[in-house]
């Protein structure tokens, strides 16, 4: 398993305060969901990472792979009735879905057969790893899902469980364990119990090894000495810091919880505010059409007039705050770019998977791993994604995982 993990040389315990791992947000957008706040987030990982790469930081950040796995399992030692159980994510319910027994499965589950499988087998294997709290992993494959194919003259081990196929050299230690494995999983964030914060990283060091069962951490660690800033690459991320630090916003009631759908719809079509001033335009155009929508839905004259005076409204006040939406985008755009820079030199590192997204046909694209997270220590984690790419891509109807 050694040359399977992905650690950073210096490990930290982290934490994230108050929330279970069941969302993470991009880097750039956390100006849109927290405003200045988020902003000096978004700018503080910046500038750890710098630092943390450059080999010159005394405060530590831990990176984690972003596995493309499907579904997140939740497993461990209920703290109220010290049995052992699995579930998703919606463990966390007001009324949770706990499952002790298969007939739980059925019930919580049963309308999602897929799913019920694999967290049947999540309730067949995993107790025999020893887990003492409760773990969270992201469900990788099973001994139907994996398949052999030959690519490039070389024979593979395959297996999909979301967007990307990942593929492993037959011939080698991986290929070999995953040849032998029925279940196979990569576990990322551990609980103390169902009410304590998330710890970002699994020490999969204190489970047992079984027949049968594969598993892993996410850490990432550079065993290669790739994983290093250039001068070069350091002035440009230092650039666009210095670059948004001039921007100025006014924060106040900008409409976020519309901002954030709108860019999704840029992403669908390959782009991210490559031009703020247009995707403005853009904007107010989604926004139209989707209230006109609406007002074409009510039957009553009243309703139809009630929802286009607030679209005239709306539209009023997004014409006074044109110019912080735009430098919103414009930073937003920014803290991307920054972002970006470390993907790529985080891509550099040298796997024991192969990547693809399957583009039907038999025709296989290589990519990059799905993203990482990062950590700092104060417990606060962000995505680090390619979004052109991989968030594009996840939009697709009808992935395994979906």
């Amino acid at each position: 398993m050694k040359n399977f993990k992905l650690y950073f040389e210096h490990y930290l315990e982290l934490l994230e305060e108050g929330k279970a791992n069941t969302h993470l947000t991009h880097l750039e957008e956390l100006i849109l969901t927290r405003g200045k706040g988020g902003y000096d987030q978004a700018k503080g990982f910046l500038t750890n990472l710098l630092g943390h790469l450059q080999g010159k930081s005394k405060r530590k950040i831990g990176t984690t792979v972003k596995w493309d796995g499907a579904p997140a399992i939740f497993a461990g030692k209920h703290p109220d009735t010290g049995k052992f159980f699995v579930g998703t994510k919606s463990i966390f319910n007001k009324e949770p879905k706990i499952n002790y027994n298969d007939q739980d499965v059925e019930v919580n589950h049963g309308h999602a057969p897929g799913l019920a499988d694999k967290l049947k087998k999540a309730l067949k294997y995993l107790p025999k790893l020893g887990i003492k709290n409760i773990i969270q992993g992201d469900f990788m494959f099973d001994s139907s899902s994996v398949n052999k194919e030959n690519i490039d003259g070389v024979v593979h081990y395959t297996f999909q469980p979301n967007t990307i196929k990942y593929a492993v050299e037959a011939d080698s230690d991986l290929g070999r364990q995953i040849a032998n494995s029925v279940f196979g999983i990569i576990f990322h964030t551990e609980y103390s119990d169902l009410d304590s914060p998330a710890a970002f990283g699994a020490k999969v060091n204190r489970l047992k090894q079984v027949p049968g069962v594969w598993f892993d951490d996410a850490y990432f660690k550079d065993d290669t000495g790739v994983v290093k800033l250039t001068d070069d690459e350091v002035k440009q991320v230092r650039d666009l810091i210095k670059t948004a630090d001039t921007i100025k916003i006014d924060y106040k009631d900008l409409p976020n919880d519309l901002l954030n759908p709108y860019i999704n719809t840029e992403i669908r079509e390959g782009k991210f505010l490559n031009d703020p001033e247009e995707s403005y335009r853009n904007f107010i155009e989604w926004y139209t059409v989707r209230i006109n929508k609406e007002v074409e839905k009510r039957k009553s004259k009243t309703g139809k007039q009630r929802l286009q005076e607030s679209l005239k409204q709306k539209l009023s006040q997004f014409e006074a705050q044109k110019d912080d939406i735009v430098n919103l985008f414009k930073v937003s755009s920014l803290l991307s770019q920054a972002k970006q820079i470390f993907i790529n030199k985080y891509n550099n590192a040298v796997y024991n998977t192969k990547h693809f997204i399957d583009e039907g046909e038999g025709v296989l694209r290589v990519t990059s791993p799905e993203g990482y997270v990062a950590v700092d220590r104060d417990g606060n984690a962000v995505k680090l994604v390619n979004r052109l790419d991989f968030s594009s891509a996840n939009f697709q109807k009808d992935k395994p995982g979906s």
